[in-house]
């Protein structure tokens, strides 16, 4: 393990949470040059993810420029992954443009105090200019102090599912709050560790009039299978239509 790498990977700024837990844990296994080589199934193993997960977000760092790979041949023939750990800066140009694949091309972050100020809209709201998806802020009905933060979420739904969302939670008047999306948080990385997209999950939300979720409530509805699930269900409360959130 190196302790330098760990510190880096610990103030590298990567965008996605999950995507965090797998720089740390790859910068757990390196040795003071950086490199290291555990499976694909070690890290899912170890950070309790799924292994597609552990692909996808080893492919963000790759383009990203924090980690490098190269594939070599045991002496039995066997094909293993050699990554090298590269963190020279706090975020990487590439950050800039989030290319998680749910997240349609216009949807840009931009550094903050980038461009001048926004006026208000036709609805009186002035949007902030902090680093969050632009493709999803102006559905959002946010303070004129503040706008959300998504930070927590493992990836963004698309323009279109969580447009079709946030209808269901007007028509219930059920406003959008920072504290609504921080609870979501946690259930939704549940689900993605499960194998779920997070469209998956909203596009369930918007059919079945849903102005919340948890875990459970996606296990029950058959979009994550039960015996894939460790959990005491004698304990879990589904009530569609007197939601938590």
């Amino acid at each position: 393990m190196s302790m330098e790498l760990m510190v880096k990977a610990m103030k590298a700024k990567v965008g996605n949470p999950l995507r965090k837990l797998v720089l740390l844990k790859l910068a757990d296994n390196a040795n003071d040059q950086g490199e290291c080589w555990p499976s694909y199934q070690y890290i899912a193993d170890q950070c309790e993810i799924g292994h597609s997960t552990v692909r996808k977000h080893i492919g963000e760092l790759v383009k990203a420029g924090f980690v490098s790979v190269k594939h070599r041949k045991g002496p039995k023939g066997s094909s293993t992954n050699v990554y090298t750990i590269s963190i020279c800066h706090d975020i990487a140009p590439s950050m800039l443009l989030d290319s998680t694949p749910n997240l349609l091309p216009d949807s840009i972050v931009v550094p903050p105090d980038s461009r001048p100020p926004m006026p208000p809209d036709s609805t009186g709201i002035s949007h902030s200019l902090e680093p969050v998806n632009e493709s999803l802020k102006d559905l959002v009905t946010t303070s004129s102090k503040s706008s959300l933060d998504f930070s927590q979420w493992p990836d963004l739904p698309s323009r279109q599912v969580f447009k079709d969302w946030l209808a269901i939670r007007k028509q219930k008047k059920a406003k959008l709050t920072q504290t609504a999306v921080n609870r979501l948080a946690p259930h939704l990385i549940k689900a993605v560790a499960a194998g779920c997209s997070v469209d998956d999950v909203f596009e369930l939300c918007a059919s079945r009039c849903w102005i919340g979720f948890e875990f459970d409530w996606l296990v029950n509805a058959g979009l994550i299978a039960k015996q894939a699930v460790k959990a005491d269900w004698s304990h879990s409360v589904f009530d569609p239509e007197d939601p938590l959130i």
